[in-house]
């Protein structure tokens, strides 16, 4: 399989996890937990093979395009950075080892929402692009 068509299964995969993880309820919540780190996971190899963009953002002409796309991408970092630790922090089965008390449940899981609904929306608009 070349390159070109990795990426494209690769990119399937973060879009099937991600609307996997969207309804919580119908999924649980340890199945919720193990789709997010399986995510991450791809998310990594997704950013291994577009490094070649992240190694040329200092370089070359900032188009109006260009400029919202590297935007957009920064944006998108904060969320999911912000979404994975609120998810280790209320993590009750991956992650439960970790010494956060009940109080980090409430405020957490409002952190996690916040960082998720965002990230859906520049997802999105990320794919768009």
């Amino acid at each position: 399989m070349n390159t070109q068509k990795f990426k494209i299964v690769i990119d399937i995969l973060l879009t099937a996890a991600l609307l996997l993880l969207m309804p919580y309820e119908l999924v649980g919540e340890a199945a919720h937990e193990w789709i997010g780190v399986g995510m991450f996971a791809v998310l990594i190899i997704h950013h291994i093979l577009n490094r070649k963009w992240t190694g040329h953002i200092g370089n070359g002409k900032y188009t109006p395009v260009r400029i919202m796309q590297t935007i957009l991408v920064c944006l998108l970092v904060i969320s999911i950075l912000g979404s994975m630790l609120s998810g280790i922090v209320i993590s009750r089965h991956i992650f439960s080892f970790l010494p956060f008390g009940p109080e980090a449940g409430e405020t957490g899981r409002a952190v996690h929402m916040f960082f998720a609904f965002w990230g859906f929306i520049l997802m999105c608009l990320h794919g768009g692009m």
